[in-house]
């Protein structure tokens, strides 16, 4: 079986994984409006940052679907926060790296 893995290089802070070209880091906090700006951009890949900077591919379709419930009101656009101050418990850092001209990475990075 052939598995995929895709994660943080924090010693580049680069995205490394299968087809994934060279990319920097954005250093721009977003907003939230923003955020959902940049997932409905076609050349878009995005995934989420469970544990260990070992990143999950999610698609658009999946992430917008649960937009309202599981994402938008567990954004922090801060550079700090506490899961206390969250409803559900938990919440998410946005990153977004550039790859090439126009496609962007957005990972979602949940704290619990």
């Amino acid at each position: 079986m052939n598995v995929d893995y895709f994660f943080i290089n924090e010693a580049e802070d680069k995205i490394s994984g299968p087809k994934i070209e060279s990319n920097q880091k954005i250093k721009k906090t977003f907003s939230v409006e923003e955020i959902r700006a940049l997932i409905e951009e076609p050349d878009v890949l995005l995934f989420v940052n469970k544990h260990d900077n070992l990143l999950e591919p999610i698609f658009k379709e999946e992430l917008l679907g649960k937009w309202d419930k599981e994402f938008v009101s567990n954004i922090n656009t801060n550079d700090y926060g506490s899961v206390d101050d969250y409803e559900n418990g938990y919440f998410y850092y946005i990153d977004v790296w550039k790859m090439g001209k126009k496609a962007k990475i957005v990972v979602f990075s949940l704290q619990h």
